[in-house]
């Protein structure tokens, strides 16, 4: 009996060129193993994305770093499935309630690796990033290597730690009016800070003192280059400097609600009343007090909270780049790096060539390198960057990780030595500079490597994966 023909839309976490590649290279996939793949170029809102699938008769949605909307219900024959490649702490907060028992969630190597900790009412997998059929045909003839070590891959901006005592000052002031017992909390109050201190202040201003030790955390506790992060590991201690540091800092609980607190409800009841049943103005006042007052947010992340998300998730990944450029740099001076943010940190300045946009010049510079330098804080090293350099076979260098047996780890695909170099921090100068004198292996471990991704590592895979796990 011959299968029916699912209609499939897959929609990107943001508008970068990246996630739009991705999302397409997916859609194509479904096409040519007999199915209907569309990829949004940018993602949907939940209304819109019902809309989407009413109006194309969607059978299947895909979205990426995405849940379900529960406010707005896709149509009941939708089938949902949500592909998790980054997780941050604040993820979790209401993740599993999110999913209704037919979906799919997967993530980009073992889920709890990654940091997803917890029972989902669906089925969960592991589904990782693909290779198209133009990167395999990619033509490789006259490209030099003339590049001893590359690096392609963006990073997040830098955090300024240097103190401001005149904000922090500011900072503390307003804390301290916003604990006076009784009155702290009131209206009347609330509007003299914000009239007073909140021009003055950043939106997400942290005291020095609290960022301080929750960077400090990451810094003592995250051993770069091992690929063994624990993002809920670093963000519960560091949760705990920051509460030693910031009396105001209070955890928000998880599941809790985007909706004006019961405190706020109170609070406009007496301001509210004499509309007498006029309760469409009085919601309009409640959800503009909601959104203009930070402390009554209970849904909203905390500047302190999007601090132990950064330094939990972003800062070891920083911490990781320039451990592995700098090591780099002391075997050669050949170093070429790639990717938007870097030129941000001072550690990749020197060698920062630019970002690369345009596919078939990133695959160039796979070929050109000698040596492209790898690293995965959670020691997860299946993903795109790894997979298209050995497609066009480039020769890849990774670290070793206690995760290299696990979903996503490099040791369930690939061979050290085989198909790809690997090292440690303590011997990475040794096996670098031997690999850099081993044209031929290079070359024979390139070889190996794209032989393996046309066997196992193509989108066409990835596809049919996912059709697999809709018929379970």
């Amino acid at each position: 009996m011959k299968q029916k023909s699912l209609r499939i839309l897959i929609t990107p976490n943001v508008a970068n060129p990246y996630d739009q590649r991705m999302v397409q290279e997916l859609a194509d996939a479904f096409n040519r193993i007999g199915h209907y793949g569309a990829g949004s170029p940018v993602p949907l809102s939940g209304m819109e994305l019902k809309k989407v699938c009413e109006s194309a008769h969607i059978d299947v949605v895909v979205q990426i770093n995405r849940t379900r909307n529960p406010a707005i219900p896709l149509p009941p024959h939708v089938r949902y499935v949500s592909w998790f490649q980054d997780v941050y702490p604040e993820t979790l907060d209401g993740f599993a309630e999110s999913f209704h028992d037919t979906d799919i969630l997967y993530s980009l190597g073992d889920p709890e690796v990654l940091g997803i900790n917890v029972k989902v009412p669906c089925y969960t997998g592991s589904l990782f990033t693909g290779v198209s059929p133009a990167t395999l045909d990619f033509n490789r003839q006259n490209i030099r290597k003339d590049i001893d070590f590359s690096l392609c891959g963006g990073l997040p901006h830098p955090v300024d730690l240097n103190p401001s005592l005149k904000t922090d000052l500011i900072w503390y002031m307003d804390s301290m009016i916003n604990h006076i017992p009784l009155l702290g909390r009131s209206r009347t109050l609330w509007l003299i800070r914000k009239i007073l201190f909140r021009k003055h202040l950043p939106v997400d201003h942290v005291p020095y003192s609290t960022l301080l030790a929750i960077a400090r955390v990451a810094e003592t506790f995250y051993r770069p280059l091992r690929g063994e992060l624990d993002i809920h590991e670093l963000a519960d201690l560091m949760s705990q400097q920051a509460a030693m540091h910031n009396n105001e800092f209070q955890e928000i609980p998880k599941n809790s609600s985007s909706r004006p607190s019961g405190r706020l409800a109170k609070l406009l009841k007496p301001h509210t009343s004499r509309f007498h049943g006029r309760s469409d103005l009085r919601a309009r006042l409640i959800r503009y007090l909601a959104r203009e007052s930070t402390f009554l947010q209970p849904g909203a992340l905390s500047p302190t909270r999007k601090a132990i998300s950064y330094f939990s998730q972003s800062y070891p990944r920083i911490m990781d780049r320039k451990a592995l450029v700098e090591a780099a740099a002391h075997v050669s001076k050949s170093l070429a790096l790639y990717g938007p943010g870097l030129d941000s940190h001072m550690f990749a300045q020197p060698y920062f060539k630019g970002v690369i946009n345009d596919q078939d010049r990133l695959l160039e510079i796979y070929r050109r390198s000698k040596i492209n330098l790898s690293n995965n804080t959670h020691g997860l090293g299946l993903h795109s960057r790894t997979l298209e350099c050995m497609a066009v076979g480039g020769f890849i260098f990774m670290h070793e990780s206690p995760h290299d047996n696990t979903v996503g780890g490099m040791l369930t695909s690939f061979e050290p030595g085989v198909h790809y170099g690997s090292y440690t921090p303590e011997n990475f100068a040794e096996e670098a500079a031997r690999w850099l004198e081993d044209d031929s292996g290079r070359m024979r471990v390139g070889m190996q490597a794209e032989s393996m991704i046309r066997e196992r590592h193509c989108w066409h895979h990835r596809a049919q994966q996912i059709i697999d796990d809709l018929n379970r």
